[in-house]
């Protein structure tokens, strides 16, 4: 079993937009990965390139910037800061979505 799951879960922010939410989890008992635990590390099937993604969850600033790299095909990526009760717009290609926007969302269930 991999140290990092990934789970896609379809999902709206508050305002409407629709999204996919990547959600990390660290299964390791302790909760810490090893960098070599990003060999072999895949994005979950079916992420659409159509729809941008919120990821959240625990984890090292390098799975971020891993994952983000991996999101480049999508129009927009985002990470949820629980603080601002929304996700902070990190890298976009589209015209809808910028550079340092907060979406306002609730997490999925």
């Amino acid at each position: 079993m991999s140290a990092i799951q990934l789970e896609l879960i379809p999902h709206q922010t508050a305002d409407g937009l629709a999204y996919q939410h990547l959600r990390i989890h660290l299964t390791s008992p302790d909760g810490i990965i090893e960098p070599e635990d990003l060999k072999g590390l895949k994005l979950p099937e079916g992420i659409a390139s159509s729809q941008g993604v919120v990821m959240e969850g625990r984890g090292p600033i390098w799975l971020y910037g891993y994952l983000v790299h991996e999101c480049h095909a999508t129009p927009w990526v985002a990470c949820y800061d629980p603080r601002l009760e929304g996700a902070v717009v990190v890298e976009a290609h589209t015209r809808g979505v910028s550079v340092g926007s907060v979406l306002k969302l609730s997490l999925p269930k």
